[in-house]
Order: C-alpha cells, then structure tokens, then sequence
C-alpha cells in the first residue's frame, strides 16, 4: 500500500495536527480524504520527526470515517510527500524522499533573483540590491518613480516596500538581502475581472491553470497580501485576458518538464493592459471551503501526486 504524507514544520505534538489551519481546514480534511479513496494510508507529518531517506520518527494517521488522527510515535517510511514546511530546509540536499515540489523548482521559487534570472522577461524590470548599502547605486538605475524592495527569500509579503524612491532610503533592511522592482501600476485594473490595484494568482498544476483568484490590497495600501489585509476574490479563469493566459501556457510547458511537473501559482499585475509576472510561488494557497474551483484544485492534486508514484 502507497503511504502518503502531507508535511508542515511545526513539533509532534497533540492529536490535531491540522489544529493551526483555520477556515481552510474543511478543504485540508478534503484532499486528505481524496487521497484515502485512492486506497492510499494517509498520514500529517513534519518535518521535526524526518530522519531520511523518507523515514519519519512520528506522524499522525489520518482516519476518513471521523475525521480524526492517532498518533503513530514508531518510525514509518513514507512513499511520497506533499511538502507545506515553506523554504527550502525539507527535504535535506541529496534524500531520496519523493517530494512536491523538487527542490531545484523550491529554490526558484524561494529565491526571486533566481525566478527574475529565469523568467525576467515576462517581470517587471528587477535589480540586485544585496545590502542597504548598495541601495542608492541601485535606485539610480530604477526607472519608475516609485520602487518595490522585496526580501530575495521572503513570503507573504512580509518585508516589502512600495513607494516612492526617495522614502526608500528610510527603509530597514534588518540585515536582509533584497532586490529592487520598478513599480507596476496596476491602477487600472482588469476588465471584467477587477477595478484598481490588484494582484491576479494563477494556480498551475500538471501543466494547467486549475483555479484562480484576485486580490486587492486595503484602502490605503498597495500590498494585497491577505496576510497585509488584502481581500480575495475567486475567478472564473474563462474571463482572465488572453494575454495572461499566452503567458501561463508558455511557463507551464517549460516549467513541467524542467521541474517534474510541480504545483504552483503565479502571481500578475497588469499595466495598461500588459501583463507581468510578480511571483512564482511553490506553495499554493489551498481555496476557501465555498471555493467553486476547490475540487478541481484538489482533483488535480491527486492526479500529481499518482503520477509520481506509478
């Protein structure tokens, strides 16, 4: 029998280990049944109890009839992972461990500069800045009044500065390495889909947009991060423009067979109707339990994880 685990990094501990999920744990609960109707043994894991080659010191055994776990405090091998840890510490450089996502799309994801080096034509214009102490040099080559400085290695938003240049020297860099973005001034919106600033994400699995979303920052702000008080709105994929679509169709060839067909999200902006890419993201964030698209997201799920397993 296949044994399936979905890993994140907190401890071992308690009977719930999807206790810290929130509204999204009816679509967590989900995909785990899902994966039980494939007559798999399904398991939550972290990465605190991994020894390796995909053996882990303590999981928890996923039941369907209630929805609960038990603790399984031996050692168990696991066949493939569905990895939620974030970064680029699970599994360790060398483990043999079948994973999603590898780790050389991990570290694209996890390192912008890598991500711009890779697809920088479809981004906006984008700067290593390193330390503060380069900044200045770098602004000078920015050709946007206003500028965006984004951590290397950062997620959920947290760390990133929008406005104008000249503020950008008030910034706190907190001994961090970052790279600097003109602005994209997605002001305008997109027709049919959203008014005013936005941030349109593209989840992408086996090759194919499988559900979509928009986001758009709080009054006031320019980030639309829903951890920075952004508000998200499903969308109907149909109604995306097709220039952004040309774009996701192009990346999803390259990517599925240069990365062993991840599971991801792009992230655009759109400037007077030309589309840029701001992100690459390996971990998608799961829809919300009314999500329309949530099943075909979950569906496709489980056609990646079989199809690295047969």
């Amino acid at each position: 029998m296949i044994r399936f685990g979905i890993c994140f990094s907190g401890d071992f501990k308690g009977t719930n280990p999807l206790g810290d999920i929130g509204r999204k744990l009816p679509v967590y609960l989900r995909l785990l049944e899902f994966c039980q109707r494939q007559n798999w043994e399904v398991y939550v894991t972290t990465r605190k109890t991994y020894e390796k080659e995909g053996v882990f010191n303590g999981a928890w055994l996923f039941s369907s009839s209630d929805g609960k776990f038990v603790q399984v405090p031996e050692k168990i091998k696991i066949d493939i992972v569905y990895d939620r840890t974030g970064g680029v510490l699970f599994p360790p450089q060398g483990d043999s461990l079948r994973v999603v996502n590898v780790r050389k799309f991990k570290i694209l994801c996890w390192d912008k500069w890598a991500a711009y080096k890779e697809t920088g034509k479809y981004m906006p214009t984008t700067f290593w800045v390193g330390g503060k102490e380069n900044l200045k040099a770098v602004l000078q080559k920015v050709g946007s009044a206003k500028v965006v400085l984004k951590p290397f290695n950062g997620l959920k938003g947290i760390g990133i500065f929008i406005g104008e240049a000249k503020a950008a020297y008030r910034f706190d860099f907190a001994k961090r390495k970052y790279i600097a973005q003109e602005f994209i001034d997605t002001s305008g919106g997109i027709e049919n889909i959203v008014k005013g600033f936005h941030d349109l994400r593209v989840a992408i699995v086996n090759g194919k947009p499988v559900w979509c979303h928009v986001r758009t920052p709080k009054e006031g702000s320019l980030k639309a991060n829903v951890a920075e008080g952004g508000t998200l709105t499903e969308v109907d994929y149909k109604k995306v423009p097709d220039a952004i679509k040309k774009i996701v169709d192009e990346i999803s060839k390259d990517f599925y067979l240069k990365y062993d067909n991840p599971a991801y999200s792009l992230d655009f902006g759109m400037e007077k109707g030309k589309p840029f890419i701001f992100e690459i993201n390996d971990q998608i964030g799961f829809p919300l339990p009314n999500a329309k698209g949530k099943d075909n997201f979950l569906n496709e799920l489980i056609n990646n994880f079989e199809s690295k397993i047969t």
